[in-house]
């Protein structure tokens, strides 16, 4: 934004002295088109008695006259002394070098802006006619108003033609309505695309002028924070100012965003500077902040790793990083010793206390030493041993290690005092009981390492999972299945009913009628043995008989009755017609007499189940 300052009210004396239709009078004049009861006569008088504004010859103002877009521009630019720009860049493609308020338009640019389409360059209208948007947005920025100065956000509403009002632009008419900058008319609008009047122009400023005043009054905070010394070449001021006020560090202008600022600094020699901050308002108030800040080139920023406190490495690599703001490349010693390109050094250890010291000079002769001490000594192998369960029912276990040593490639490892070579694990194994297992390694120095472990082997019976099988059935055999497992058995000796089955894992049980116990039972190699018992009941059906050839009525003296009968417990069940047992058929010739004849069907199987059926059949002769 372009610095500006509002003067007090006697340096607007001469705003209008060289805008077209304004001029400075020498002393009031009373207007024919101005009556005593004319709105805007007061604010017009006062401008007229400060030699601001005067009529025209024929002692009119002509209150009503439009003001153009580029004759306000020239009247902010000498209302608020806008700085002209110093370049001859044009801005706007109608508005040329040559035209008489080329420099007005620039200057003004940020608080009466032009149009910007979305394909071309940007045009400024300066005949165009400035609207009542265009002049409260002016107004509200070269006051020094911030948006979130406004605090009734729905100010507008209280207007009917609110809802015309540019959208980007609600905020700045609003914040000029609140400030009391534009009031709206006695039809309760506010008419933002009405062009302004020379009186509406009049009583603008004059109200503006009115507000500069008060601003005048108002309190100036300024807080500045910058540090008293620094050794980083960049550091930053930094600090808060009452809202609308504009910030300059050492007369060159800050930028600040609702009323805060941080501006970075850049030094390049040493020394000690001094910067003084000044603030104003735009009412000509101003506060000043003198700081110095000393500059002295730090020694390099050094970090070293890898040593630690103690080893049983002949050698440790030393590791470091540097950082300096003034110097991209320290030079790095180690025990005095240069290092050239890398970031770390192998340094070789003697036995017991050992001082390591890295040391960081830049350019400019400063340095940073860290110290550090490591141990050096020799220890026994490294030896870790995998984990054991605290119980187990196997009678073996693998014991797996993984051995190392700083002075020895190969160390020898012992399992419970047996010599293991080229192996990383050992199969022990175990009693019944508590079993102690001992690894050692030793290295060529004949340092050793041991570690003990304890592992109890409880045996237990095999696991013996029996298959599904009913607690009834109709049929006289049932399959019996099981499966049969054993940490230390192989191959369990399985019984069923204390008959031993060998090669198979099922087998056929015969069941009597009625209550049946199933034991099947698994025995290992140690004697240990696990029992499943099942209960099942067998209730045998009795036979299934049905007839397949018997007549209701007949005019034969005989015919052969046929049956089917099936059941599933007995292959062939007994037939018995009128308590004649049938043998090997499944038919007889049955002889009649005339009229009704009844029989007897009778079908047993092996468990005295029967099935009987009562058959009739008429015989007529033929006549």
């Amino acid at each position: 934004m372009k610095k500006w300052i509002v003067k007090c009210s006697a340096l607007l004396l001469t705003v209008f002295l060289s805008v077209p239709g304004f001029a400075a009078a020498e002393q009031t004049v009373s207007f024919t088109d101005v009556k005593g009861t004319y709105w805007a006569k007061d604010a017009i008088d006062s401008l007229v008695s400060l030699g601001v504004v005067k009529g025209f010859e024929d002692r009119t103002f002509k209150p009503e006259s439009p003001v153009t877009r580029e004759q306000f521009a020239q009247l902010i630019t000498l209302a608020f002394y806008l700085d002209i720009p110093s370049d001859d860049t044009q801005t706007y493609r109608d508005v040329s070098k040559t035209r008489w308020s080329f420099a007005a338009v620039e200057a003004s640019k940020d608080f009466l802006t032009g149009y910007y389409p979305p394909n071309g360059r940007a045009f400024f209208d300066p005949t165009g006619k400035a609207t009542r948007e265009d002049v409260a947005v002016a107004l509200v920025k070269t006051l020094g108003y911030q948006p979130d100065d406004l605090k009734d956000a729905d100010i507008l509403e209280r207007y009917s033609d609110s809802d015309e009002v540019s959208p980007n632009l609600r905020t700045y008419l609003a914040l000029a309505v609140e400030k009391k900058l534009m009031t709206g008319y006695e039809d309760f609008t506010i008419k933002p695309d009405k062009a302004v009047t020379r009186a509406e122009a009049a009583s603008l400023l004059y109200r503006v002028l009115k507000s500069a005043s008060s601003e005048s009054q108002t309190s100036m905070s300024l807080n500045v924070e910058a540090p008293e010394t620094t050794s980083t070449p960049t550091f930053y001021i930094t600090g808060d100012v009452t809202k609308g006020a504009s910030v300059s560090i050492n007369n060159k202008e800050a930028e600040v965003v609702q009323g805060k600022f941080r501006v970075a600094i850049q030094l390049k020699e040493e020394g000690t500077y001094t910067y003084t901050v000044s603030a104003r308002l735009p009412g000509g108030k101003t506060q000043t902040v003198t700081k110095q800040v000393k500059f002295e080139k730090g020694a390099p920023s050094l970090a070293v790793t890898g040593i630690p406190e103690s080893t049983d490495k002949s050698s440790v690599t030393v590791g470091w990083t540097v950082k300096d703001e003034n110097d991209p490349n320290p030079v790095i010693y180690v025990n005095d010793q240069k290092i050239s390109y890398g970031s770390n050094s192998t340094v070789n250890l003697k036995e017991g206390d050992n001082t390591i010291t890295v040391r960081a000079e830049n350019r400019f002769g400063k340095s940073a030493v860290v110290t550090k001490h490591v141990v050096f000594q020799t220890n026994g192998p490294v030896l870790k041993v995998s984990d054991l369960p605290e119980t187990t029912n196997k009678n073996s276990v693998t014991v797996s290690w993984t051995v190392s040593d700083q002075n020895d490639s190969f160390p020898q490892v012992y399992v419970n005092d047996e010599k293991i070579s080229y192996s990383n694990s050992r199969t022990v194994s175990l009693k019944e009981g508590a079993n102690t297992i001992v690894v050692k390694a030793v290295n060529k120095l004949g340092k050793s390492t041991v570690v003990t472990k304890t592992i109890k082997f409880v045996s237990n019976g095999p696991v013996l999972k029996l298959g599904s099988i009913p607690e009834t059935t109709s049929k006289s055999r049932v399959t019996v299945s099981w499966t049969v497992t054993d940490e230390n058995d192989s191959f369990p000796v399985v019984y069923v009913n204390n008959n031993k089955i060998s090669y198979s894992s099922s087998t056929e049980v015969q069941l009597k009628e009625g209550a049946n116990t199933v034991t099947v039972k698994a025995v290992n190699k140690l004697g240990q043995e696990t029992q499943v018992v099942q209960n099942i009941t067998f209730d045998p059906p009795a036979p299934n008989l049905k007839l397949e050839y018997a007549p209701e009525t007949t005019t034969s003296a005989s015919f052969t009755l046929t049956w089917s009968v099936k059941d599933e417990n007995d292959y062939s069940p007994a037939v018995y017609v009128n308590d004649e047992k049938i043998s090997y058929s499944n038919s007889t010739r049955l002889t009649l007499k005339p009229g009704l004849n009844t029989f007897k069907i009778v079908a047993t199987n092996s468990f005295g189940k029967k099935t009987e059926l009562t058959y009739n059949v008429t015989y007529t002769p033929a006549t």
